[in-house]
């Protein structure tokens, strides 16, 4: 998906959907009716069906039977941090011990008795394949035993008369998902005596940053908890300090539920699903709706349908799995990156891996694999914008955290991968993960995704000039226009933390150099020999953009162009303003201005695009960002030099009052302030918020027109449905949205959730 949204653009046709993994009754319906002889025609449920170690039976004999089994799910959940969620049920971490206290028919005796605890594990469960786990207990107390394969163990901690206190720990690399539990009992003496209860509830095990056999393990507790238990973050679309408030809501319903169903309809194998690898590109692929019907379909053209939700107004993660799960697993419409990665954000959290939100401004998009990215100018110093590969003003991806087995030594820790939509992987459209070392050294033969993502973040462009016959030469390769302030969240604070040390070495730097000339060797054109070409830098410019401008109002453009050779230039300048999208397409065009200017040696000159808001409005979309395109000619040669940036004018602020500290249980009041400071008169308008905890997401419109100077003020009843046991507390989000203006925010976080004196608080403990 080389480009977004243009003016009035058709939508093309849309394709076949295409197919993730080989699922296996996608390869039956291939093979058609010549499968028998060829594969295992065996349905799952038959399988099950003849399995008898998956049946439960209950004879009249002398061995024990279990009356009752009290899963201390309250107590496990606490120890594996799993009690946030709002799921019900025996929800664990693998690699560490959970406990249960089995109570029997009568008392357990070891010298005669036999009990097996099994776990059973995806649609075909079978021993030879892993998938069936049994463990036969030594009955003496505080003696471990363990499975087949020693990856399993069980200790009995005591035994009294009839009651049995056990704790269980699961492989360190389980795969993750549903499990079945049974215990089986017999007699040493009569092995024809058995009996095999099974539980209807499954158990559920996640990944577990927590242990250190885990491939996903996290050394700092405060890391572990910023990236695997923080419900809300930041999420930086503009370069402010503090970012774009999120609700990832990881805990809430039915994230599980639904994260664990991606998995399975990604088809990833049993095996597959002990790996965060696989689950990750399964994420990746199925975060999105392009190859079947993933959770979210993305959208950036100009215009919308009426019966969606457009991007900016998503204040989190919930509403938008919920929607998917009520409508019977159909793509909701729209997102766009931000969007992706605040949803992979929860997806991943969900299951235990440690994920965070990463943008990358002035991000690339290479559509040829050359790792280099081309901007192009007709011999007037006017942009060709068809022709350009595009500069996203920001991009929004992903970092998990994990070790990866799969590759050579030193490409643990953060790994980069993106949900939105772009370019194909493996036929898929997903990305990574790639080991952020990696793309930082330019290690682009190794898996997966990595020449992507560096040309997003250090990819050259390449200024070339149309000639009027067509043929094309390069004027000029700028080393720094591409993937800078790359922002993520700050562990345990709302502020920037900047990671672009970790993706690039320093702009023009010995060591960046070397890594672009190493990566140009894979490259598709490297042929070219562009770094052998002579492109001096003629003219510097420095722009002053008007992003304190107040969206509606007037606004100026400076631009102070400086004459870097050693003669005097006299330059036409050419100065291109055009609404645009984040995605670096360009919209359409509102005001060219030239400028002749005699500039002397080391010299600068300053010009000045005034713009009226009657000028720009008609033509500026909601978001209010526009690109500015700058050439410099030197008359004398005919030599072309540019420059291009993009800047969002200012909008009105939105705010939330609520109190510090509510009671679990007890309605509390919140209200959403909003003053229009704009000229403009605001319509279609809607107030979204939401607060994992204390608010279910919902939308309020506003009737009527909002003119200049009008203050709207909302309340929302908060409803506490769980005391917050995570530091910084609970947060309330909010989303301003209008035909005319959209991207206005506000958060109020530190929300603590006490226990109410009137209601007994069952989580109390």
């Amino acid at each position: 998906m080389s480009r977004r949204g243009r003016e009035n653009e058709e939508s093309p046709e849309v394709p076949p959907k295409r197919h993730r993994y080989n699922l296996r009754s996608r390869a039956r319906k291939a093979l058609g009716e010549q499968e028998e002889g060829r594969i295992n025609t065996l349905s799952d449920e038959d399988l099950r069906s003849r399995s008898t170690i998956l049946k439960p039976t209950e004879k009249t004999s002398g061995a024990l039977k279990v009356t009752s089994v009290d899963y201390q799910t309250k107590l496990n959940r606490k120890n594996h941090h799993t009690h946030e969620f709002e799921k019900a049920g025996n929800i664990v971490r693998r690699g560490q011990v959970f406990v249960i206290r089995v109570t029997f028919d009568r008392e357990v005796k070891s010298e005669h008795d036999v009990i097996i605890l099994q776990f059973t594990y995806g649609a075909r469960p079978q021993e030879s394949k892993g998938t069936v786990i049994r463990i036969p207990l030594n009955l003496k107390p505080s003696t471990t035993s363990s499975d087949a394969t020693g990856t399993w163990f069980a200790e009995v901690q005591s035994i009294t008369e009839k009651v049995m206190e056990c704790g269980i720990s699961s492989a360190s690399d389980s795969s993750i998902g549903r499990y079945q539990f049974y215990v089986e009992t017999n007699l040493k003496d009569n092995k024809e005596s058995l009996n095999r209860f099974e539980e209807k509830e499954p158990y559920i095990i996640l990944f577990n940053a927590w242990a250190k056999e885990d491939t996903v393990y996290m050394e700092k507790d405060e890391e572990r908890e910023e990236y695997v238990l923080n419900e809300t973050g930041r999420i930086w679309t503009s370069r402010r300090v503090y970012g774009r408030p999120w609700n990832f809501g990881q805990f809430d319903d039915p994230v599980l539920d639904v994260a664990l169903q991606l998995l399975s309809d990604g088809g990833l194998s049993d095996v597959a699903c002990t790996s965060p690898i696989s689950v990750i590109r399964c994420i990746s692929s199925l975060c999105n709706s392009c190859d079947s019907d993933g959770v979210l379909e993305g959208r950036w053209t100009s215009e919308y349908p009426e019966d969606c939700t457009v991007p900016w107004k998503w204040t989190g993660s919930v509403p938008i799995i919920r929607e998917y799960h009520t409508n019977g697993n159909k793509p909701v419409r729209y997102g766009q990156c931000w969007v992706f990665s605040g949803l992979t954000t929860t997806i991943c959290r969900c299951l235990g891996i440690p994920t965070r939100s990463v943008t990358n401004f002035d991000s690339a998009h290479d559509t040829d694999s050359s790792m280099t990215i081309d901007s192009h100018w007709d011999e007037d110093g006017e942009p060709i914008e068809d022709m350009n590969d595009s500069v996203w003003n920001f991009h929004v991806w992903n970092e998990s955290w994990l070790r990866r087995l799969d590759l050579p030594k030193g490409y643990d820790g953060w790994q980069a991968h993106d949900a939105t939509p772009q370019e194909a992987s493996e036929g898929v459209m997903r990305c990574g993960p790639a080991p952020v070392k990696a793309i930082k050294e330019g290690h682009v033969y190794l898996c997966y995704d990595v020449p992507f993502i560096f040309a997003e973040v250090n990819g050259d462009c390449v200024q070339w000039v149309v000639k009027k016959d067509g043929t094309m030469e390069v004027s000029h390769i700028d080393h720094s226009a591409v993937g800078s302030f790359i922002s993520t969240k700050q562990v345990g604070s709302l502020k920037r933390q900047d990671v672009t040390k970790f993706y690039k070495y320093p702009e023009r730097s010995k060591e960046e150099r070397r890594v672009a000339r190493f990566v140009n060797r894979y490259s598709t054109r490297r042929k070219q020999n562009i770094y052998n070409l002579d492109t001096p830098k003629e003219l510097d410019f420095t722009i002053t953009s008007p992003e304190e401008t107040m969206i509606g109002d007037d606004l100026e453009i400076k631009v102070a162009v400086k004459n870097m050779t050693k003669q005097s230039r006299t330059v036409s300048l050419t100065l291109t303003l055009i609404n645009a999208y984040y995605t670096g397409v360009s919209g359409t065009r509102v005001k060219i201005q030239t400028f002749k200017e005699s500039i002397g040696v080391k010299d600068e000159k300053v010009v000045k695009m005034q713009v009226k808001g009657k000028e720009y409005q008609p033509r500026m979309n909601p978001e209010g960002r526009f690109q500015l395109f700058i050439s410099g000619k030197n008359l004398e040669t005919g030599r072309l030099q540019s420059k291009q940036i993009t800047f969002v004018l200012k909008k009105p602020e939105l705010a939330i009052q609520v109190p510090k500290t509510i009671a679990v249980y007890e309605e509390t009041e919140a209200t959403i302030v909003f003053r229009n400071t704009t000229q403009l008169v605001l319509t279609q308008a809607e107030i979204a918020v939401e607060a994992s905890g204390l608010l279910t997401p919902k939308t309020i419109a506003i009737r009527n027109p909002i003119k200049p100077g009008d203050e709207v003020k909302e309340t929302v009843i908060l409803h506490p449905r769980r005391r917050y046991w995570w530091g910084r507390g609970r947060e309330i989000i909010a989303t301003f949205t209008s035909k005319e203006i959209v991207d206005i925010e506000a958060s109020v976080d530190g929300i603590k959730v006490l226990k109410s004196t009137s209601v007994e608080d069952s989580d109390d403990d």
